[in-house]
C-alpha cells in the first residue's frame, strides 16, 4: 500500500521485451545478471514499510526496512508471499535480495483509467475489450492469490500494474494475510464494507469496487470524495455499504458481477472468473455490445 497519491506513477514501463521469451522468462534473465544495486538509484516512491528506486529501466527496489517494528513485519509478510506465490503471470514478477525486493516495472492501473497516462495503452481510449481483459486477468490473479492461502487485503487499482504488453499483474502484499493470519492492512474507503471480517469475502467484495472503477472509471461514491474530508467520508460510505446501499449498476455490462461482489453472491473468485469469462465470450460473440470508452468518460449502456 503506498502513502503517495494512488494515481501517481508507482511503477513506470520499461523498454520493450524480447519476442521469444515470456515476462517471467526475462525477468529471471535480468536478476540473475545480478543488476549492482550499490550505485545511486533514482527515487520512485514511498511504501507502506520503505522506500522505492528504480534500479535501471526494467526493475525497482523496494529497500529492506532497518528500522520499525511494523514496516519490518509487514515486509517480511511481502517476502513470504511472493515467495510463496512464485512466478506465475498475474503476479509482478520478483526476486529477493538482501538489500530488499527487485520487482519489475510496469505502469499503475488507477493512473491509466483516470487518464494520467494515456501514452501506456498508446492511444487517447480505452478499447472494452482491453478492460474485459483486466477484469479477467485480476480475477485470474486474486483467485491465484487464494488458492495460495494469501487474503490480499488491499484491493484496488492502486495495486495492479500493466506492463509493456498491456497485462495486469498484482503487487505489494505488504501486511496481507497468510494461512489465516490476520491482515496488518486495509482496504481503501470505497473497498470495504464495515463489520467484514477480512478474508477471501472482503477481498471479493473490494474486488467488486474494483471492477465498477474499470467500467465507470472512478470508484464508488467518487462524488462525495470531493466535497469531504477523508474521516467523514469513510464514515458516510461504510455506512452506506453496511446498508447495502450501492451506486447503480443496472447500465453497466458488469453491473451482475459487481452486485454479485457487493451482495455476497460469490464464494470464491473463480465463481466471478468464470462470469466475467462468460462475459468476455458474450462480447466476443456479439451478444454483448459495448462502444468502446474513454478513459474520461462515464460508462454508459449502448
Amino acid at each position: 500500500m503506498l502513502t503517495r497519491d494512488p494515481v501517481t506513477h508507482y511503477f513506470h514501463f520499461g523498454r520493450r521485451q524480447e519476442n521469444d521469451l515470456s515476462t517471467n522468462q526475462r525477468f529471471v534473465l535480468q536478476m540473475d545478471s545480478s543488476p549492482s544495486l550499490n550505485q545511486a538509484h533514482t527515487f520512485v516512491a514511498t511504501g507502506t514499510t520503505s522506500m522505492i528506486y528504480a534500479v535501471d529501466k526494467d526493475n525497482v527496489i523496494k529497500l529492506k526496512p532497518t528500522s520499525g517494528d511494523f514496516k519490518r513485519q509487514a515486509y517480511a509478510i511481502e517476502i513470504r508471499c511472493y515467495e510463496r506465490l512464485g512466478l506465475y503471470e498475474r503476479i509482478a514478477s520478483h526476486k529477493v535480495t538482501e538489500k530488499g525486493l527487485v520487482l519489475e516495472r510496469g505502469t499503475c492501473l488507477r493512473g491509466i483509467l483516470r487518464g494520467i497516462d494515456e501514452r501506456s495503452v498508446g492511444e487517447s481510449t480505452i478499447p472494452w475489450t482491453l478492460k474485459l481483459q483486466w477484469a479477467l486477468e485480476t480475477a485470474e490473479g486474486l483467485a491465484y492469490i487464494h488458492s495460495k492461502g494469501i487474503i490480499h487485503a488491499d484491493i484496488g487499482f492502486h495495486n495492479i500494474i500493466v506492463d509493456i504488453t498491456k497485462h495486469a499483474k498484482f503487487i505489494d502484499f505488504a501486511g496481507s494475510g497468510i494461512d489465516g493470519e490476520s491482515p496488518i492492512v486495509g482496504y481503501e474507503w470505497c473497498s470495504f464494507r464495515l463489520g467484514d471480517e477480512l478474508g477471501v469475502c472482503s477481498d471479493i467484495f473490494a474486488f467488486g469496487s474494483m471492477l465498477f472503477e474499470l467500467e465507470t472509471d472512478h470508484v464508488p461514491y467518487a462524488e462525495l470524495e470531493k466535497t469531504m474530508e477523508m474521516g467523514r467520508l469513510m464514515t458516510v460510505v461504510e455506512r452506506l455499504f453496511s446498508q447495502r446501499r450501492f451506486p447503480p449498476v443496472e447500465s453497466l455490462a458488469l453491473g451482475s458481477i459487481i452486485s454479485g461482489c457487493w451482495n455476497g453472491k460469490y464464494t470464491s473468485m473463480d465463481e466471478v472468473r468464470r462470469d466475467i469469462a462468460r462475459c468476455c465470450g458474450d462480447f466476443s460473440e456479439g451478444r454483448l455490445h459495448r462502444a468502446t470508452l474513454r478513459a474520461d468518460s462515464k460508462a454508459e449502456a449502448s
